[in-house]
């Protein structure tokens, strides 16, 4: 019996099963499934009977256009092979698809009763499309004709500006790119973001479709603040997307004739509006006139004249008015009886009372003056003379109060309680001698 160390028999088994089992068609559901952060996918592959770990790796799921979705039923081919590390056999997983579109549909079915049951799809949360945006957003891709088209038809209808963010329309990165786009859009700043956001793609299969009926897109339309046009496919074509957008266009063209209206029609439209306004303009006018041909109009002569007349109704029932009020005052006076006042009979004592109150204001006078002649008379100056000082003056009388003034009159005079003395200064003896 051969022996075999632990690695030898692993290499053996493993050589063994790669060789019968290169070429595998494997059909199973998805359960387990884990998408690692560096692009590989791991999961498993069961029926009812038994269960089988799988690795669809990162080059190979870059490829496909449809993402594995846990409970999808897939058909796989690949190749078993074994990882020795854990004793493990495993199936590398080489393409995949669904295992029918009856499939697909209702995986996507459920997708859709799930976020229809959170109010993603509810007619209240549809935003109105604006009648003529000032910048149109468009996600989709750079090349093909649909870009192309729509470019277009926006020109030929009413251009307007378009900021284009590019995007993989198919494929597995498609989703991710269309999230970031509409969530980008939408972070732009006021003056930058667009009125209005357009998600298109051309044509294709359903499979070719799917990334526009991942949770991921459909959450990001529903939550952006900007209303989003969805025209995924042709016609026939619906995506989850349709449902979560504010409107659904049957192809891209037809987006681009929903986002603008078409300039000659809106012309058009204006001159009809404009005919039934001045129409119905003219027409007020003319029942205006016939309403005033009907009354007669009042000229200013013949509003003054009603304006006269007023006033002579107003001045005769014045008038009259006052002649009522003087009848009732005379007829008032007459009642009233005058008594006229009674004079005092003893006069010599009413003049005895008014010549004892002269007699006493006069003798009050004296006793103020006498009051102020004696306070005259102790400030006097003479007083002060009595009591030895002089009053000095120059030759005009001006009163001397400084020496220096003294020395430079000519004369002075010393006036006394008794009498006045006239001296003569220096100067004037010089004069004299002179």
């Amino acid at each position: 019996m051969e022996e075999f160390t632990v690695s030898k028999l692993s290499a053996y088994i493993k050589r063994t099963i790669d060789q019968n089992f290169s070429k595998v068609l494997l059909r199973g559901e998805v359960s387990a499934l884990k998408a690692h952060s560096s692009g590989h996918i791991y999961f498993c592959l069961k029926d009812e009977g038994a269960i089988i770990r799988a690795i669809c790796w990162k080059s190979v799921a870059q490829k496909h256009t449809i993402k594995l979705v846990e409970g999808m039923d897939v058909k796989c081919i690949g190749q078993v092979t074994t990882y020795p590390m854990q004793s493990q056999y495993q199936f590398v997983v080489e393409h995949f698809e669904t295992a029918g579109i009856g499939e697909l549909l209702k995986i996507l079915e459920e997708r859709k009763k799930r976020l229809a049951a959170e109010g993603l799809f509810d007619a209240n949360r549809k935003k109105p499309i604006p009648k003529i945006p000032r910048l149109i957003g468009v996600i989709t891709s750079p090349t093909g004709a649909v870009i192309q088209d729509m470019l277009h038809r926006i020109r030929e209808r009413f251009p307007r500006e378009i900021l284009l963010w590019p995007v993989a329309v198919q494929g597995v990165y498609a989703a991710d790119q269309v999230v970031t786009a509409v969530t980008s859009m939408n972070n732009l700043p006021a003056e930058q973001k667009p009125d209005l956001l357009i998600v298109a793609r051309g044509g294709g299969s359903l499979e070719d479709l799917m990334p526009f009926n991942e949770e991921s897109v459909v959450r990001a339309v529903a939550a952006s603040d900007i209303p989003v046009i969805s025209a995924i496919g042709h016609e026939t074509d619906t995506t989850l997307i349709d449902y979560a957008a504010d409107l659904r266009a049957p192809t891209p063209t037809a987006a681009a004739e929903f986002a603008v209206p078409e300039r000659t029609k809106l012309h058009g439209e204006i001159t009809r509006l404009y005919s039934c306004l001045s129409l119905s303009f003219f027409k007020q006018l003319e029942k205006k006139r016939l309403v005033l041909q009907v009354h007669k109009i009042l000229t200013p002569q013949n509003i003054l004249e009603q304006k006269i007349q007023q006033v002579d109704f107003a001045s005769e029932r014045c008038s009259a008015s006052v002649s009522n009020l003087l009848a009732k005052l005379k007829l008032t006076l007459a009642k009233i009886t005058i008594t006229p006042p009674t004079l005092p009979t003893n006069t010599d004592e009413i003049f005895q009372k008014i010549k004892f109150q002269i007699y006493r204001y006069v003798d009050n006078l004296n006793g103020r003056l006498s009051v102020v002649s004696t306070n005259l008379e102790a400030n006097s100056y003479n007083k002060i003379l009595q009591r030895g000082f002089a009053l000095v003056t120059d030759g005009t009388d001006t009163p001397v109060t400084t020496a220096s003034e003294a020395n430079k009159a000519r004369s002075l005079h010393l006036s006394f309680s008794d009498g006045k003395v006239t001296v003569y200064t220096k100067i004037q003896q010089e004069l004299r001698f002179e």
